[in-house]
């Protein structure tokens, strides 16, 4: 626990102030120093909560004087997403219009993180409507990545993953309908984990109407860290049921029946995607990592990856139809207009027979995705076909939003499928982070986990950094 008390892990935070060797008041203002230090070239934060966190932090500790029962968070400074609900704080979505809109009770997500002991020093900034895999709107600006001035953090997380990566909290809540929560942690260098589809209760009470079918059967909330075993800790706080979630899964904290080591399909997706090389090249030494740990590595392709992206794409953007897609359009803003419109025209329209049809053929997709898991458990992929990409990329037109999404397509296709999946920063592409991604069936999150762990065992530690802006 060597250096400033933001650089440490949650783990070590709330062991420092269990033990009383650190007060929740220390841990939390050293955060909101660092948020003053970092920040103002970041953009990470779109708001931070001083007053309220100093508050929080003053109760935590005088809980501990009173000797009460602690959560595992107690005391620890975390962040949350800025698209889900904080009471007293409008929910805006990244948009001006809503600027206002102030929620009147806490989400499922922030209720939780409360529940653990957390204290939320700052509510980490997005996309427009989340829409957009570029961290940028109208009404809190562009959150740059720490690793370069001119790079994405990624998207929609990306105040989160940025944050967490300089120390602006050690864990970050994020969540994750196309890859918002594992892209960022790729693009900045650290781990991000969305988890089965209905292990995290998620839920907006200030939200205007029922989540569409898509965001019921495949948007779940997740952590990203700069440790394994905070990913592990956040999820544990954010797991707690909370009954406004009706499609919450009481499932184990530990998937059963595991058998690990266990055989692994190793995807590069060179031919079919065009991978960078750096890329493989980490990809390649974190398979590696895993034989060395007793996996048995093979090199297959899970079935039909690219038609499930697209797929899963088109499902998303046709849910965004009629009055809903004109409204967004109208109070957007420019930026998210036009990535709108170019991620459409890059997708087939789907009518509403073709719209049913789709959802079966997501079933057959599953079923052989099952299937293939019956004989490799994990899958070993990319994180992203390509490296980071520069700010406002999707902003030059409808051909690059095409190479944009075919480099995401790994991330996609397995949100669609609401599977487990885990970005592991393994390696480096074009002297900036590349994660390697590490997938398994539903429910067996702690494959993707276990693997992580021993990857970390050779990754070593992971500082915070500062902006390494040349």
């Amino acid at each position: 626990m060597n250096g400033e008390i933001w650089t440490w892990d949650s783990v070590a935070t709330a062991s420092a102030i269990r033990a009383g060797v650190i007060s929740s008041r220390e841990a939390t203002q050293s955060v909101i120093d660092r948020i003053h230090a970092v920040n103002p070239v970041l953009n990470a934060i779109a708001e931070t909560l001083e007053v309220e966190a100093l508050a929080a932090a003053d109760a935590a500790d005088a809980a501990s004087v009173r000797g009460e029962a602690t959560g595992p968070l107690h005391g620890v400074p975390v962040t949350a997403k800025v698209n889900v609900d904080l009471a007293g704080h409008a929910t805006t979505h990244g948009v001006v219009a809503f600027k206002d809109a102030i929620a009147k009770e806490d989400s499922a997500s922030v209720a939780n993180l409360r529940h653990a002991g957390a204290v939320v020093v700052g509510r980490t900034n997005i996309p427009t409507f989340c829409y957009r895999w570029f961290s940028s709107n109208a009404l809190y600006g562009e959150t740059r990545n720490p690793w370069g001035p001119s790079l994405s953090p990624g998207g929609s997380s990306g105040g989160a993953a940025a944050a967490s990566a300089t120390g602006i909290g050690s864990i970050a809540h994020g969540n994750d309908v196309a890859g918002s929560l594992r892209l960022p942690a790729s693009a900045c260098g650290i781990y991000g984990m969305r988890p089965t589809m209905g292990r995290l209760p998620s839920y907006n009470p200030a939200q205007a109407a029922e989540k569409s079918l898509c965001l019921q059967i495949a948007a779940t909330e997740g952590v990203l860290a700069r440790s394994v075993r905070d990913i592990e800790v956040g999820l544990r706080a954010l797991e707690r049921p909370d009954h406004r979630d009706p499609t919450f899964v009481p499932a184990p904290a530990a998937s059963p029946g595991l058998d690990l080591p266990c055989r692994v399909a190793l995807f590069t997706g060179e031919a079919e995607f065009g991978t960078d090389p750096e890329i493989v090249i980490a990809l390649r030494q974190a398979a590696r990592w895993l034989e060395e740990a007793g996996y048995v590595v093979e090199e297959a392709a899970p079935p039909r990856m690219a038609e499930m992206a697209e797929l899963w794409m088109a499902l998303l953007y046709a849910e965004c139809s009629g009055e809903t897609r004109e409204f967004m359009l109208s109070v957007g803003d420019g930026a998210f207009r036009k990535a709108f419109h170019d991620t459409a025209g890059n997708l087939p329209v789907l009518d509403a027979a073709a719209e049913h049809q789709a959802w079966e053929r997501r079933m057959t997709i599953q079923r052989e995705w099952q299937a293939f898991f019956a004989t490799y458990p994990i899958v070993l992929l990319p994180t992203s076909f390509q490296p980071t990409f520069p700010l406002q990329h999707d902003q030059e037109g409808p051909e690059t939003m095409a190479a944009i999404m075919r480099a995401f397509s790994v991330l996609s296709s397995t949100a669609g499928l609401a599977l487990p999946s885990i970005s592991v920063p393994a390696g480096m592409a074009r002297n900036v982070p590349a994660g390697v991604q590490i997938t398994a069936a539903r429910f067996m999150d702690e494959r993707c986990l276990a693997a992580a762990r021993v990857m970390e065992g050779k990754i070593g530690p992971i500082r915070p950094i500062d902006p390494v802006w040349h």
